[in-house]
């Protein structure tokens, strides 16, 4: 009897075999919209359903809720518009004092959701404190776990997908709010500092696995891409992401059914050993042109240890014919599918200008050549 859609992709994740490598294009709010003109995890998911590939990493997330003093809030207004061009500011308000972005989106017309940050939160390593000062204040008013989409998404998925819920590491939100040059300064010339911000931002992310345990899904990936796109280097990975990893994993483990991954980008190859000893389930994405480890070899290294996901190239999607895409999918069950523990995901997020027909032919040609 053939496996579900979640049973293929829950097996690679146990690194056992499933009777098809499991197929789960990183769709995400940009291609959704392009294909539905609209962004919500439901749209994510049909657009699956559409091409017969497995949901995977959409906009789907779980958190907590927080009641914050009089005076600590964060809001978010349109400060200017013009045409399908928004400039959007978010301001983080204190009696302390507050700090603001702005962000614009409307400025791609074939892209028309993808955004810029034109001014970043933090200006200077003293905004830190404040920012700090808003996170600590948030974890004093903890008020209890929010998964009602994950688990609306479990329920409406069933054997159709994985309601796989998405958790940024603290670099990610550091490097949003400071942009990524600026980041690694801090780290290096203001260490304690940059701790001091980087365990607030923890616990606040400790409650957000909490929540997922809580939930229905089982399935959370962990996004690093600030700490291994940055190139920082191992000694620094070590410090500042490894831990982490660590303690989600450990977290995840805690519960029967639950399993945490990694989303990386850019060069992992020496970071790899350090990352699968921690136990990770899985890890992606491998990416074919801006990684530095190609998909066979990290398989003959690590596939027993972890499974394996990602290496498809993006481009092929957006820019490549039919039988282009099809050769890209044969290339990749040849690196990656031997022995189970391999699920075909892009080597990054699809791109809103891709041609529904190679993802179809994506699909299509595992279908045919991906079977154990």
């Amino acid at each position: 009897m053939a496996m579900t859609q979640k049973q293929r992709f829950l097996a690679a994740v146990r690194r056992e075999q499933p009777d098809v490598v499991p197929v789960a294009p990183l769709i995400h709010c940009r291609f959704a919209h392009k294909v539905l003109g609209r962004t919500d995890w439901k749209a994510v998911f049909e657009v699956h359903r559409m091409i017969g590939s497995c949901h995977h990493r959409g906009p789907l997330g779980v958190g907590w809720r927080a009641q914050m003093p009089d005076g600590w809030h964060m809001q978010s207004e349109l400060e200017e518009r013009s045409g399908p061009r928004c400039v959007t500011r978010n301001t983080l308000r204190t009696p302390r004092g507050e700090l603001a972005e702005r962000v614009v989106s409307g400025f791609a017309p074939g892209d028309p959701i993808i955004s810029q940050p034109v001014e970043r939160m933090i200006k200077r390593p003293e905004d830190w404190k404040l920012y700090r000062a808003f996170h600590e204040k948030r974890l004093e008013g903890f008020a209890g776990y929010d998964h009602a989409q994950a688990d609306e998404a479990w329920q409406m998925m069933s054997e159709d997908g994985v309601a796989s819920v998405g958790l940024a590491c603290s670099l990610a939100f550091i490097g949003s709010a400071r942009g990524m040059q600026d980041m690694l300064y801090d780290l290096v010339d203001h260490p304690d500092l940059m701790e001091s911000v980087r365990r607030a931002l923890f616990a606040d992310i400790e409650r957000s696995v909490e929540s997922f345990l809580d939930s229905r899904a089982e399935v959370a990936w962990y996004d690093i891409c600030w700490a291994t796109g940055a190139n920082m280097g191992p000694a620094m990975f070590r410090k500042w992401c490894l831990p982490e990893v660590q303690r989600v994993t450990e977290l995840a483990h805690s519960r029967a059914g639950k399993y945490m991954g990694l989303y990386t980008l850019g060069k992992v190859r020496e970071l790899l050993p350090a990352l699968v000893d921690t136990g990770v389930d899985f890890i992606e994405t491998f990416e074919p042109n801006q990684g530095d480890i190609a998909l066979a070899e990290a398989r003959r290294l690590y596939g027993r240890r972890t499974c394996l996901m990602g290496n498809f190239n993006c481009v092929v999607l957006a820019r490549g014919t039919v039988p282009e895409a099809r050769a890209e999918a044969r290339r990749c069950l040849r690196e990656g599918m031997g022995g189970g523990g391999y699920v075909m995901v892009t080597a990054d997020e699809v791109p809103a200008d891709t041609r529904l027909e190679n993802l179809r032919a994506m699909v299509e040609t595992v279908q045919e050549h991906g079977r154990y």
